[in-house]
């Protein structure tokens, strides 16, 4: 039977605010967020920085990589395609050297920037500086060569000579115990700052109280 009052037929047919609509959907959309949450690729613990370590032959893997082995490729599919490759130089144009730098990189929760140095040949390095795009004196005194995509694009299978990463976040001596444990020796270097040296990491760490630190991975060569 159908009311025969206007009114009642009016109260039925009204509406909920536009306010409780947009309420309501935000809290059912919150907590779609809250149980479907994309999966996350769990962190290989090999990849830590203070999980560096030399294998039995005494190449040392540090960050995922194998330092003088894994090459600048081998580097973005870890850690993505936003590198900058440069080459520096002294004034005098001697002692040539490229690295590759990842300004903000991700190893599980660490958030850094790396740089890599690249084992280039002498004869390499001088062809590109020849057909560098753009020279800029640095403040240390240094020349720093831009280079063109298709030169950068050369130096792909170029294998790592050595890491750095620095991290956002500074650390404390207390963090440092932690997870690196005691260093082998201390020592106090030209520039004025702390270097730790944690050898069976192959590490140099350098502190600075009013920057960042560095971590420096670095191992001789093998013979083949």
């Amino acid at each position: 039977m159908v009311s025969s009052n206007p009114a009642a037929n009016k109260k039925q047919s009204k509406k909920l605010p536009v306010f409780w609509i947009l309420f309501l959907t935000s809290i059912i959309g919150f907590s779609l967020i809250l149980f479907i949450q994309p999966e996350r690729e769990p962190i290989d613990q090999k990849h830590l920085p203070w999980n560096a370590h030399f294998d039995e032959q005494g190449n040392l893997h540090a960050l995922g990589l194998t330092i003088h082995e894994s090459t600048l490729a081998d580097a973005m599919s870890l850690y993505g395609k936003d590198v900058e490759v440069k080459l520096f130089s002294n004034k005098d144009e001697s002692n040539k050297s490229l690295e590759a730098y990842f300004p903000v990189i991700y190893i599980g929760s660490i958030k850094a920037a790396l740089t890599l140095r690249l084992d280039a040949s002498e004869e390499h390095l001088k062809q590109v500086y020849s057909n560098g795009k753009k020279v800029t004196p640095t403040t240390t005194g240094e020349l720093e060569v831009e280079l063109y995509t298709s030169d950068i694009a050369s130096f792909f299978n170029t294998p790592i000579s050595s890491l750095a990463l620095i991290p956002r976040n500074n650390l404390t001596e207390r963090a440092i115990d932690k997870r690196f444990g005691a260093p082998d020796r201390k020592e106090i270097q030209s520039d004025t700052l702390p270097h730790w040296f944690f050898d069976r990491l192959g590490l140099e760490l350098i502190l600075d109280d009013e920057g960042p630190e560095a971590l420096q991975y670095t191992a001789p060569k093998l013979s083949p």
